[in-house]
């Protein structure tokens, strides 16, 4: 058994969305993860949850802005009666085009403002054990409960995503885990997040080894090492052309990468965005065979609590997505 959990990430059509949440089930993962991206990240989650028994059911991420958190609580909640307590909310800010453009929510204070969502999201659930709400804070006022007829469920695991520190020590102060972006590495993890979440953590009175620190990862797997390399390096390139990551590539050296990535990017040029950013694979990703992906991934060991398992989108074909699935399923599954 590895010291870090593994936790697989699903996707692809609702329909089939159960059996793979049951298959990584049967094969032993801890945890299994959806996003939100193409679909609701809570439907994904009500499949996944009414499709297992043990399994934890998270989201990774749900979008915090666009909703109410009253809205998110009560979602929360419900999921949480559907899996048996086996639901874990997480958490993102998404960037700022993202909400401003594709749902029309004005992004300031990002930081501040999950954290009182947080807050309120709490304030929300204690409400189905009988507590009244009078929240007035910065954001949010919040002073009517739900509607009465939905009953307690018990505590839900609040997990925050982040990139650099600053949304790391908010996670650290007032979340139960952090999620980290799939594009890490396990130095970033010890150098920046984790002592980030202890800060944080510290500074709220809390014990920073009861927050989890869960990180996704870029992983393709194929026989053909070339391919996957080409496929992991195609994604790093999509991510680096973001400024939110700029930290994460001058650690390692690569911030002289942005530009030309840029300028692939504009031109829809994915062969030259898998060419300029191949020498971040190694660092910022895993990809090869089997059994290199297994001896890369060991690296993540003391980085963090959880690996997140999932592969590429950008440029892939759902044959080739469903493929590397497998591929995933089989080399890390810890019932094998």
């Amino acid at each position: 058994m590895p010291v870090v959990e593994f936790g697989l990430s699903l996707g692809g059509d609702l329909a089939g969305l159960g059996g793979k949440a049951r298959a990584a089930e049967e094969a032993g993962f801890e945890s299994v993860w959806v996003a939100e991206t193409a679909r609701s990240a809570f439907v994904q989650a009500a499949v996944a949850g009414a499709n297992t028994q043990h399994v934890k059911v998270g989201t990774n991420i749900a979008l915090a802005f666009p909703r109410s958190p009253t809205i998110t609580a009560m979602a929360a909640r419900d999921l949480a009666e559907l899996t048996g307590g086996r639901f874990v909310l997480g958490l993102g800010t998404q960037v700022k085009r993202v909400n401003e453009q594709r749902f029309g929510i004005p992004f300031e204070h990002p930081a501040p403002r999950i954290a009182e969502a947080v807050e309120v999201i709490r304030e929300v659930l204690a409400t189905f054990d009988g507590k009244p709400i009078d929240h007035r804070g910065r954001f949010y006022e919040i002073t009517m409960t739900p509607f009465p007829g939905a009953g307690p469920v018990g505590p839900v695991p609040v997990y925050l995503a982040a990139v650099n520190a600053l949304m790391a020590e908010t996670a650290g102060r007032v979340a139960d885990g952090l999620l980290g972006h799939p594009m890490n590495s396990p130095r970033w993890l010890r150098e920046v997040i984790r002592p980030a979440v202890e800060r944080g953590a510290r500074a709220a009175g809390r014990d920073p080894s009861e927050v989890n620190i869960s990180t996704g990862v870029i992983l393709q797997i194929s026989e053909d090492r070339d391919l996957a390399r080409r496929e992991a390096a195609t994604q790093l390139g999509f991510y680096a052309t973001t400024r939110t990551y700029a930290p994460l590539l001058a650690l390692h050296g690569f911030n002289h990468l942005v530009a030309p990535l840029r300028e692939a990017f504009g031109r829809g040029d994915l062969s030259a965005m898998s060419e300029t950013a191949m020498p971040m694979v190694d660092i910022l990703a895993v990809a090869g065979s089997a059994e290199e992906c297994c001896e890369r991934i060991a690296a993540f060991e003391g980085a963090a609590d959880r690996v997140i398992l999932g592969g590429t989108w950008v440029g892939s074909t759902p044959e080739r997505m469903a493929e590397n699935h497998r591929a995933i399923t089989q080399t890390f599954a810890p019932a094998a």
